[in-house]
């Protein structure tokens, strides 16, 4: 028997689906969904039952209460409940079933200290490099070109710099570029920007 909040929920969107998912997963009763109040109460303040109300008419869930939600799930041995699945529905989301505890979730991550922190944005720089280096029949001469890798460009970065990476130096290429292409550059404070903005919004924002 399901929450008539989460049912509610549940049609309202991205936001609502993933909203009632959490309600369920965070639930210590089989079949039985958490109220908004009482999900509140699990993630503590400042989150309060009536902001988790207007969740599901949200273009996204507040980054700060997306974070504590990862880490109240991290406590509580449910897995899946990443960042980019709380912000975006990217993943494949929290699985329904706990975890057997809270050893397996810890075994599943890098002791620290021995994460490759120096071999990922290598590599990562590296294959973009190959990918975009090739000039064969002139893509970097057309704008249109220009301006669909920018705005990729600058769309990867919002999410990053929402995952708490300094894109600063991605901001300030991408906001280079876009001038000299004859783009309107954005103010240095608005260039982060919102999680998930699309390049279609991003454009009017300008």
């Amino acid at each position: 028997m399901g929450s008539v909040k989460v049912a509610n929920s549940s049609g309202s969107g991205p936001i609502g689906e993933r909203l009632a998912t959490l309600l369920a997963v965070f639930s210590p009763w089989e079949g039985i969904s958490l109220t908004y109040r009482q999900f509140a109460a699990e993630l503590g303040k400042p989150v309060t039952a009536a902001a988790v109300k207007k969740w599901p008419q949200r273009k996204h869930v507040p980054a700060d209460a997306a974070r504590l939600i990862v880490l109240r799930a991290r406590d509580r041995g449910i897995g899946g409940v990443t960042l980019e699945w709380v912000l975006f529905g990217d993943g494949p989301g929290p699985e329904r079933e706990r975890l057997a505890g809270l050893e397996a979730v810890h075994g599943a991550l890098p002791p620290a200290g021995q994460e490759p922190h120096g071999r990922f944005p290598a590599a990562i720089a590296g294959a973009l490099q190959a990918d975009l280096s090739h000039n064969e029949l002139g893509q970097w001469s057309s704008i249109e070109v220009q301006r669909t890798v920018l705005w990729a460009l600058k769309d990867l970065a919002r999410r990053l710099r929402t995952l708490r990476f300094d894109m600063g130096k991605t901001f300030e290429l991408t906001d280079e570029w876009a001038g000299s292409i004859g783009l309107p550059v954005r103010p240095p404070e608005r260039a982060s920007d919102e999680p998930g903005e699309t390049p279609s919004n991003a454009r009017r924002s300008q």
